[in-house]
């Protein structure tokens, strides 16, 4: 009897299996990537998960940012595109997003977003510290 009793009580404290889903997307070949599009999917500024969508022209438009800052020549969004796919993100097409363009039809990456909130966080910090 204390065995059962023991075997009910761990149980009902084990957290159940749909909290303790891993949502993490983990990144394939990185080998074979190119170095600025692996320096924009490991910076702050995206998240992988698995649930998230991001907008083709968002991400690219991020990427080449982040390599004019670096004074690094950008590829092509053809080039861009396919550096994603190798990395094991999907291209989807004709996937809606309902953000600023709510009747727009748009193609997107899976498995990527990306973070909003951080630039302004910095730029909070940063004149914080200036001042």
């Amino acid at each position: 009897m204390d065995a059962q009793q023991r075997l009910l009580a761990k149980f009902f404290t084990q957290t159940p299996a749909y909290e303790r889903k891993d949502y993490y997307f983990r990144v394939r070949n990185k080998a074979k990537a190119n170095q600025s599009v692996l320096a924009l999917v490991y910076s702050p500024m995206v998240r992988k998960d698995r649930r998230l969508y991001t907008s083709c022209k968002e991400l690219y438009g991020l990427y080449c940012k982040t390599c004019h800052e670096k004074d690094v020549l950008p590829l092509s969004s053809w080039q861009f595109k396919k550096q994603m796919q190798l990395l094991g993100f999907v291209y989807q097409r004709c996937h809606r997003f309902y953000g600023r363009h709510k009747s727009k039809v748009t193609t997107a990456y899976k498995n990527i977003g990306i973070v909003r909130h951080q630039s302004r966080c910095y730029e909070k910090k940063h004149s914080l510290a200036t001042s």
